[in-house]
């Protein structure tokens, strides 16, 4: 949906034209590297190789369910859009999730409360249960640069609860109707 709304050229060449993304070249900073070397091994339960970050994975808030997608229903005038979520970690029954970012940038109070990630879960854990996940919260693990370039953890983890509404629930789903309006669009406009 993001990336839609940010250009629906590089959607185009996303989905369509490259679902399987042989042809990418698409940037990745060193910063979203590192970041993915801590999601793939809380995702296969695995350590990196890097022992400050797999210290700072096993101090990271845990859920039973890591990394798992899951699919709910949005009702359109038009039928039912299915939407899929996968945060880094939820409980079972979806009343509460956890995100975990990795970076050098400061994520702050206002960031975790403006997080349009954050509120997608956040709906497709209401549209699946009829409840807004009480227990929301965005763990930041800061990371700097080392001398040699190469980035390390800071050793602290940075706890930013956050809350959603209705109103926020409400407004990601007019979001995401109009998003999926737009790519059925594009996309009938591209195939003729």
């Amino acid at each position: 949906m993001t990336l839609f709304e940010k250009s629906q050229e590089e959607w185009l060449d996303y989905y369509i034209y490259d679902p399987e993304n042989k042809n990418k070249k698409r940037r990745i900073s060193r910063n979203m590297a590192y970041g993915s070397m801590l999601a793939k091994g809380l995702e296969d339960e695995k350590a990196t190789g890097d022992p400050l970050l797999d210290l700072m994975a096993a101090r990271l808030p845990k859920f039973e369910l890591m990394d798992i997608a899951f699919e709910a229903d949005l009702k359109d005038k038009k039928g039912v859009i299915r939407v899929l979520a996968k945060p880094d970690t939820c409980k079972s029954d979806y009343s509460a999730f956890k995100e975990y970012k990795t970076s050098v940038r400061k994520w702050t109070q206002r960031m975790a409360d403006e997080s349009g990630q954050i509120t997608f879960y956040a709906m497709v854990m209401w549209l699946k249960t009829g409840k807004i996940p009480q227990d929301i919260e965005l763990i930041c693990v800061p990371v700097e640069y080392q001398s040699d370039c190469s980035l390390s953890p800071t050793g602290e983890l940075v706890r930013l609860p956050t809350k959603r509404t209705l109103a926020d629930i409400i407004k990601m789903s007019s979001r995401a109707r109009r998003a999926w309006k737009g790519i059925q669009k594009l996309v009938e406009n591209e195939l003729l």
